[in-house]
């Protein structure tokens, strides 16, 4: 066993391998996953956001020759996954691609995970079309609960999916300006044909043509294994780097 690959749905600190103040996930803030495990496998752990691995994985097996690649997974919550230059743009400590807390205005009463208000995730995931659902009398526990609502034509759930491609469309149209990605992958829960056309929408609307001239903006494959995909690029790349494998020869 050369590594363990692992994800997590919260921003991930990479050089420590531990979660940093992740809202769905309460009481893991500084959890250390990696030393934990450890004990238990004898190989390295390493950790990362979920969304992080999710566009690691597409861009390796679909998207290689694309130098600069964003993937937005809708679920539970909202977050984005960066590659560029074919690496993961993961931040100072991990924050980079935490789009769902971006605040959008107008919904000062949605209250998100993370304790703000009018925050995208709040607004715009799963997990808040699933509570406006059962709001409205059709009881839906998750963000796969919408999907299986939108997929069978339920007109609300429809209606819901463009919305809320809109809204995530608002901020994913400033994340096109400064990133120029050649590929945009709409990933996750959410992910199917009715959500991508509201963020495709918005984004050709409010980004400038130049920043999406060469932009395709693909549907993910929710059972194609991306993340696990994302997680074995991840261990193979680190533990097999030049500097890795010569550190471990020259420690035998």
């Amino acid at each position: 066993m050369c590594g363990i690959g692992l994800s997590v749905p919260g921003p991930v600190d990479p050089a420590r391998s531990r979660a940093v103040q992740p809202p769905i996930m309460p009481g893991w803030d500084d959890y250390p996953i990696a030393e934990n495990l450890g004990t238990r496998f004898p190989a390295p752990v390493l950790v990362d956001n979920d969304a992080n691995l999710m566009a690691l994985g597409a861009h390796r097996a679909r998207y290689r020759d694309c130098p600069s690649l964003v993937l937005v997974k809708v679920s539970t919550g909202i977050g984005a996954g960066l590659v560029i230059g074919g690496e993961v743009y993961r931040g100072v400590d991990g924050g980079a691609g935490d789009i769902g807390h971006v605040r959008l205005p107008g919904h000062p009463g949605a209250r998100c995970a993370c304790g703000s208000l009018g925050c995208l995730a709040a607004v715009a995931s799963g997990g808040a079309l699933a509570a406006q659902l059962s709001e409205q009398g059709l009881p839906t526990v998750s963000g796969s609960g919408v999907r299986e609502r939108v997929l069978a034509g339920q007109p609300e759930a429809v209606r819901l999916a463009q919305i809320a491609g809109r809204q995530v469309g608002e901020v994913v149209a400033t994340v096109v300006c400064m990133v120029n990605p050649g590929v945009l992958v709409i990933a996750g829960d959410l992910a199917e044909p009715h959500f991508a056309a509201g963020v495709r929408e918005i984004v050709y609307q409010r980004a400038l043509p130049r920043a999406t001239r060469s932009l395709r903006v693909e549907i993910g494959d929710r059972e194609d294994g991306v993340a696990v995909r994302g997680a074995v690029a991840m261990v193979v790349e680190t533990e097999f780097a030049p500097a890795a494998v010569d550190r471990r020869l020259s420690a035998r």
